[in-house]
């Protein structure tokens, strides 16, 4: 691919107070400087697929995503970039392309945007509407929303490749549990933390193991895989996109202490998760701890004038 990307994407070791204090080495993998728009873990679970387009077996890309998708615009700009025709299914049927600068950057990149209630929009998981959506569109490649399938898990998988410390547990934020899954699937014995955006996001471990199965394991691996997964619920702050005061102040804090950037959706929720777990001792002095930092800055324009960066 001539497409001009920072890989292997940097590590870099935090210096934070709580963390010295608490004697815990937190590492940053910076996979949010893979790109300027296709970013973390977006660029790993649209990789192989991307691949499989280039070979010649389909026209383009059909996905899903709502008004505010991250996966979509990246989606979008890689299309443009590769020369690939992309369709992004947009959930909300009173929306249009200029609805919000999400959804015009991904027009203007190319993608054809085709907005659907939210009945028809359930029914993207089943065989016989990507079926409809081929007739309709052409040979497509169907690709699930957030890139959660087969070969956006083995792409996730190349960011344990790219890491040579020795670590105790990973933690990163879950949406579709694509790139938990990848972690888990690539792991050996360590310890993968998975913060839900989501309320009561307890059901991400049902979809993680669903991953894993298509990945191909087996009933004993994936029980052991699943073992090495705890999932940390109570850190959503009221759900998908919903953030508080509170957690506008830690991730201008972070910021100030740090340098860097996070966003309220994602990054944002997971270290604070973090915090309060070394915080606890739940994660015990002496720990080496690999947060993923999985992109997803294109999330504070929204918030713009409440961050200081």
């Amino acid at each position: 691919m001539s497409l001009e990307l920072n890989l292997p994407s940097p590590i870099e070791l935090l210096d934070y107070d709580l963390f010295n204090e608490k004697g815990v080495s937190v590492y940053v993998k910076r996979d949010d400087l893979i790109h300027p728009v296709i970013s973390g873990n977006k660029w790993r679970k649209l990789k192989l697929n991307i691949e499989r387009v280039k070979s010649g077996r389909y026209e383009g890309i059909i996905s899903f995503g709502g008004a505010y998708s991250n996966h979509i615009s990246a989606l979008a700009a890689l299309g443009k970039e590769m020369n690939i025709p992309t369709i992004g299914i947009i959930r909300g049927e009173e929306l249009n392309e200029n609805s919000n600068d999400t959804l015009i950057q991904a027009s203007t990149d190319g993608m054809k945007l085709v907005f659907v209630d939210r009945e028809e929009y359930s029914w993207r998981y089943e065989v016989d509407y990507k079926n409809q959506l081929r007739i309709r569109f052409g040979n497509y490649l169907v690709v699930e929303e957030g890139g959660a399938n087969y070969y956006g898990v083995l792409g996730c998988t190349e960011i344990i490749g790219e890491i040579d410390i020795k670590v105790d547990q990973y933690i990163l934020a879950t949406g579709t549990g694509t790139t938990t899954s990848g972690l888990l699937l690539a792991a050996n014995n360590e310890k993968v933390i998975g913060v839900p955006v989501f309320k009561n996001g307890g059901f991400i471990r049902d979809d993680i193991s669903k991953l894993l199965i298509y990945a191909g394991l087996d009933e004993e691996t994936l029980a052991e895989k699943m073992e090495q997964l705890t999932l940390e619920t109570d850190y959503h702050f009221g759900g998908y996109g919903r953030y508080t005061q509170e957690l506008i102040d830690f991730i201008n804090h972070f910021y100030q202490k740090t340098g860097l950037k996070l966003d309220q959706i994602y990054t944002g929720k997971m270290f604070y998760t973090l915090c309060e777990l070394i915080k606890s001792d739940k994660i015990p002095k002496g720990s080496t701890v690999m947060a993923i930092h999985t992109g997803g800055l294109q999330g504070t324009k929204s918030i713009k004038e409440q961050l200081i960066f």
